[in-house]
């Protein structure tokens, strides 16, 4: 990375990391000392880094990798964060540039017809495997007319599990087990009433999420205090919260909600047009680039 030293900043997703310093699947030591070549070349250079942050739990970090985080932190011209909700290494350095709603990305992509009561666990990847509790929900909810779809990539492992359940209840459960390209996943997501994210730990997951909600359909995700937030902005009845493993209880109570009066026929997502995440961003960086020069 970095080998001819003519960019004025390097932007990256923390889970990416690695990628940027090319220690994918290095040990500790390793990865210490890429990264001290990486800042060496950074001040050298007067390149600027932008670290967007996502929470991520490192206390299970060696000491060299320990070590290499905060070197990062320190070299850092600034930090990014997608709600107020994420710890930063330095708030003085840290710009909140909130995730942006994709809207746009998906005008004149064909949409499928709502199918009431299905449920739809999808993934752009693999599904993960907290879909296997999903399996046997639909033969024990109280909402009438539940059904589950799986959509996406699987393990040996869930797909062995999918294709039991799809064999004993046909009824019930279906399943698309292939890469979904984004015309798919579009017509996937249309095509249910309610999308079930069973895990939300990823940058992944969370634009996900947003592409659930920017195609007009309601979520049911992990409770976070970043999800409370963004239900709370969106407006009542389309992210929808469990606290532990989804359960029928859990599933009837979504759609009791998402069939409640009063729900938007939108999600709100005021000042999340890419338009203005990208004046955000571009108005950051000048001002880090700005920054490392003068370093």
């Amino acid at each position: 990375m970095l080998t001819a030293f003519d960019v004025d900043v390097v932007h990256v997703a923390d889970p990416n990391l690695d990628l940027l310093l090319g220690t994918r699947g290095a040990n500790g030591y390793q990865r210490l000392l890429a990264a001290l070549v990486f800042v060496r070349n950074l001040r050298r250079h007067g390149i600027a880094l932008v670290r967007t942050l996502h929470p991520s739990d490192k206390t299970r970090l060696g000491r060299a990798r320990v070590l290499a985080h905060r070197l990062l932190d320190r070299a850092a011209t600034a930090f990014v964060t997608l709600d107020e909700s994420t710890e930063s290494p330095d708030p003085a350095r840290t710009t909140v540039i909130r995730h942006p709603h994709f809207r746009e990305r998906y005008v004149g992509y064909p949409r499928g017809e709502m199918v009431r009561g299905r449920m739809l666990c999808v993934s752009a990847a693999e599904l993960p495997a907290q879909a296997t509790g999903l399996l046997g929900v639909p033969r024990i909810t109280d909402t009438e007319g539940v059904t589950l779809r799986l959509a996406g990539t699987a393990s040996n492992s869930l797909e062995s599990a999918i294709r039991s359940a799809l064999a004993q209840h046909p009824a019930v459960i279906s399943a698309r087990l292939e890469q979904l390209s984004d015309g798919a996943q579009v017509q996937e997501i249309s095509s249910a009433e309610l999308v079930v994210l069973p895990k939300l730990e990823t940058l992944s997951d969370l634009q996900l999420a947003f592409v659930v909600l920017s195609l007009d359909r309601p979520v049911l995700v992990p409770r976070t205090e970043a999800m409370s937030r963004l239900a709370e902005e969106v407006g009542p009845g389309w992210v929808h919260m469990v606290d532990g493993p989804i359960t029928a209880e859990t599933i009837d109570e979504a759609f009791m909600a998402i069939r409640a009066a009063g729900r938007a026929p939108r999600p709100t997502f005021d000042g999340r047009d890419l338009a203005t995440t990208h004046a955000a961003y571009e108005e950051l960086f000048r001002a880090a680039a700005s920054k490392a020069r003068r370093t």
